[in-house]
């Protein structure tokens, strides 16, 4: 997580004006801004959506202009609008706690804050995503293998030792359950593009190949 955080973090502190929240939001192209004490401790987020929510009742009051708008935007505070019980991560938190918290709390971005409560970062859903394709060395020069194997313990190490005798490395594996009871199926990127010996090799050692348009998870 704090490998892939976001360090220079844009705040607003609660006292700050809708206005100069929403100009902050464009400036850096965000979505959404920690709302910070004096001292950095978080105390809410305000988003672009909020702005959106707390501006578009006034507007439906007959006469409401664009003038009016920035009026109201201008002169509204940000603790009247921000969400105060923020979910947050901390700097010993995983990547993986960073996507469980996103997902399931269908959320864009994710103050990190250290054992004070102050913001030390934020991560987002694009922080993630480019971490795993990073991880997955998408990118790379390289060519993908998925193949079926008996889910029992030796059977990465003897798919890695076939793919290892072709002096070709793996640049990433995942290995995940498979629609057929009492296997898994192990997705391999490894560095070349001669990938035919690799595949025959693996299925003459007796694992299949996955089709992709066969894998389909209940």
């Amino acid at each position: 997580m704090a490998r892939r955080m976001k360090k220079n973090i844009v705040t607003v502190t609660p006292s700050a004006s809708l206005f100069e929240a929403h100009a902050r939001m464009r400036e850096h192209t965000v979505r959404q801004i920690p709302v910070v004490s004096g001292d950095g401790v978080l105390v809410g987020i305000v988003s672009d959506r909020d702005i959106r929510a707390a501006v578009l009742p006034a507007g439906l009051v007959p006469g409401f202009t664009a003038e009016a708008a920035e009026k109201f935007m201008k002169s509204t505070p940000v603790e009247r609008v921000m969400t105060r019980k923020v979910v947050t991560a901390t700097l010993t938190d995983t990547l993986e706690d960073a996507i469980v918290l996103l997902h399931d709390f269908r959320m864009n971005a994710l103050p990190v804050v250290d054992a004070a409560g102050k913001v030390v970062g934020i991560i987002t859903r694009t922080d993630v995503l480019e971490a795993f394709i990073d991880a997955l060395g998408v990118g790379e020069v390289s060519s993908r293998l998925e193949v079926v194997v008996p889910d029992r313990p030796g059977t990465l190490a003897q798919l890695a030792a076939i793919i290892g005798s072709f002096h070709v490395n793996i640049t990433s594996v995942l290995s995940t359950r498979h629609v057929e009871a009492g296997k898994r199926a192990n997705f391999f990127r490894v560095a070349t593009l001669n990938i035919g010996p690799i595949r025959k090799a693996i299925e003459e050692a007796g694992f299949k190949i996955l089709d992709p348009s066969q894998f389909l998870l209940p």
